[in-house]
């Protein structure tokens, strides 16, 4: 597969200068808690697919469209995943994220991590 039928898409916008992603497979668990024999007990809610971006070095008007992607409250991200081989689309809001200038001169900003946070459980 190449990396172009995998690139995440933010309201069907690719994120400009993506380098790669993964994907965090959160398990969220409701009455957890261990037994007086130490055994776990708990009843699972749901896998939750955080996705983990790397962005590359961006010009101005790239981080420009970058912000304006990621500031939004939540919005529909498309990404390969690896349970059912196909692209999924869900709703999803990003996490903290700072930017840094790499060359106030040139425009260019250093790359930079930022999570997409799922709304909702992943449903199979």
């Amino acid at each position: 597969m190449n990396r172009s039928t995998i690139l995440t898409l933010i309201d069907g916008t690719a994120l400009p200068s993506f380098i790669e992603y993964k994907v965090t497979r959160a398990k969220l668990w409701r009455e957890s808690g261990r037994n007086l024999s130490g055994d776990m007990r708990a009843v699972l809610v749901g896998i939750y697919p955080k996705l983990e971006l790397t962005i590359g070095v961006l010009n101005e008007s790239q981080m420009q469209k970058c912000i304006n992607l990621l500031d939004r409250g939540f919005f529909s991200c498309q990404y390969y995943d690896a349970k059912t081989c196909t692209m999924k689309t869900a709703q999803y809001y990003a996490s903290d994220y700072t930017i840094e200038l790499l060359d106030k001169k040139k425009g260019l900003y250093k790359p930079f991590d930022v999570s997409l946070v799922p709304i909702s459980k992943a449903v199979y």
